[in-house]
């Protein structure tokens, strides 16, 4: 069976129950001008903010400020029958009905945006966490954190509610320290002179401590910084896992390079293993209960 492209799948949700209720109270219109004709009833007892039976509308019409896709899916999940799939909607629709769900208060349409918002964190990080911090739903704040981390440390901090803000800072801090270290401890390497040296002096410079050209050293720092700018966790420990092959350029025979860039880079990728949990940061009041260390859930 075909799966349907995400604009079929919205034209298979329009639904015609919303056009000609001969029972419907209560009228809103579109911002694009479509007409939906509902029970106050169903409003009263599945949300939280349209107008009840102490608000008479006088039968006029009530204007809304989202589209009729949105208002078709969203109406759904307030009367009593089997609820739409969002599963196939593109994410741009799925944010509008979340924003919508928490606006109105449709509540079994906040907790299915919610658990939808999920499968769409690694493309868009930065609106699931603008949802999830304007909503209070910590759950998904830490979701988005493994995405997050190699973003402008400002993108993020714009979005995240107060609470959240010094932990992330010192979160960020603790990732960055790690990298600074790594490069710290490629700088205080012992640097090969340019020129080939015996086997017996080869024997003995590798037995003592490492030992690198400065060609090589320079594509050791260079690796660091680029890994340091990778957009993703999961990109950043999949490059940490690459072999290197030995530099072109490489200035002595002594330079032990392949060894010392997979050696930086497996104790990088240890170290940021090992980091503590996002959680750790967060004061206990603010901390949601069910956070698992980033690294591991950026692996499942």
């Amino acid at each position: 069976m075909t799966r349907p492209t995400p604009g079929n799948a919205l034209k298979q949700l329009q639904h015609p129950l919303f056009e000609n209720d001969p029972e419907a109270d209560v009228t809103f219109c579109s911002t694009d001008g479509d007409m939906f004709h509902l029970q106050r009833k169903y409003l009263e007892a599945n949300t939280g903010a349209f107008p009840g039976s102490e608000f008479d509308t006088r039968g006029e019409i009530t204007h809304l400020t989202e589209t009729s896709v949105v208002l078709h899916l969203l109406f759904q999940f307030v009367y009593p029958r089997r609820e739409p799939s969002i599963e196939d909607i593109d994410f741009e629709t799925l944010y509008a009905l979340a924003e919508a769900a928490e606006k109105y208060e449709a509540f079994h349409a906040m907790t299915m945006c919610k658990i939808q918002m999920r499968s769409h964190v690694s493309k868009h990080p930065l609106e699931v966490l603008s949802h999830a911090a304007r909503h209070d739903y910590p759950g998904l704040i830490q979701d988005a954190v493994p995405h997050l981390l190699r973003k402008p440390m400002v993108d993020v901090i714009e979005q995240l509610p107060t609470k959240f803000i010094v932990p992330w800072v010192r979160f960020r801090e603790s990732w960055d320290s790690s990298f600074e270290q790594a490069i710290k401890g490629v700088l205080e390497l012992r640097v090969v002179p340019p020129n080939t040296v015996t086997k017996h002096a080869i024997y003995f410079s590798r037995s003592l401590e490492p030992e690198i050209c400065s060609i090589c050293m320079v594509s050791v720092l260079t690796t660091l910084y680029k890994l340091k700018e990778m957009e993703t966790v999961e990109d950043l420990k999949e490059a940490l896992t690459k072999k290197r092959a030995k530099q072109a350029g490489c200035l002595s025979s002594a330079c032990q390079y392949v060894n010392i860039v997979a050696s930086t880079c497996a104790n990088l990728k240890t170290k940021l293993d090992e980091l503590p949990a996002f959680s750790t940061f967060v004061p206990t009041a603010a901390a949601p209960h069910n956070i698992t260390n980033v690294s591991q859930k950026n692996n499942t």
